[in-house]
Order: C-alpha cells, then sequence, then structure tokens
C-alpha cells in the first residue's frame, strides 16, 4: 500500500473500477485477436504441421494474447490492497469527493 490514492475507501473504490475497466479492454483486445486470427485466416489456404492456420490463429493467438494481457494487467494496473473500509466514510463521502476532482 505505498499509493496514498488507495489508503482512503473512495481511492480503494476508484482503484477497483481502474482494475475493472483494464480487465474489459483487456477482454476486447482477446476477442478481436480471437476474430481475426480465427475467422479473419479463414480464406487463407496456408497449413503449418498439416493444420490450417485459421485454427492456429483462431486457438493458439487467443491463449497467448491472454497470457500477455494476464502479465501486462498484473504489473501495470493491478495493485495489491486491502479492501476493508478502515476510514468508514459513508458512500455519499465518496460521491462528493468525486465531484470535486
Amino acid at each position: 500500500m505505498g499509493d496514498p490514492s488507495i489508503r482512503s475507501y473512495c481511492g480503494k473504490m476508484r482503484q477497483a473500477n481502474k482494475e475493472t475497466r483494464a480487465t474489459v479492454i483487456a477482454l476486447a483486445c482477446i476477442i478481436v485477436v480471437w476474430l481475426v486470427g480465427g475467422f479473419g485466416l479463414a480464406g487463407s489456404d496456408i497449413q503449418v504441421f498439416h493444420t490450417p492456420l485459421w485454427i492456429i490463429g483462431g486457438c493458439v493467438a487467443p491463449w497467448i494474447a491472454a497470457i500477455v494481457a494476464a502479465v501486462v494487467l498484473s504489473r501495470r494496473v493491478f495493485i495489491d490492497f486491502d479492501l476493508d473500509d478502515d476510514a468508514a466514510i459513508p458512500g455519499a463521502a465518496c460521491e462528493e469527493v468525486a465531484r470535486h476532482e
């Protein structure tokens, strides 16, 4: 908990929202990789080890993209902090703090 912005309950909720948004964006990127790798390569006659390229692009590429996304999220976005409410700030106070930022 070195980041002072996550010491308050509002800061913790902002961080949780940031992590959620980043995870949804990562999921969208993985879906795009799956669509492009699978359906985008469906017209290709290229084969790797007697397997059509679209199968490799549709199965292996999203798996690799998911691993890369998980590593990036864990190193750049996610922060380990305790979600317990130490400050006992009511929800209305968080909304007021957010309006003034």
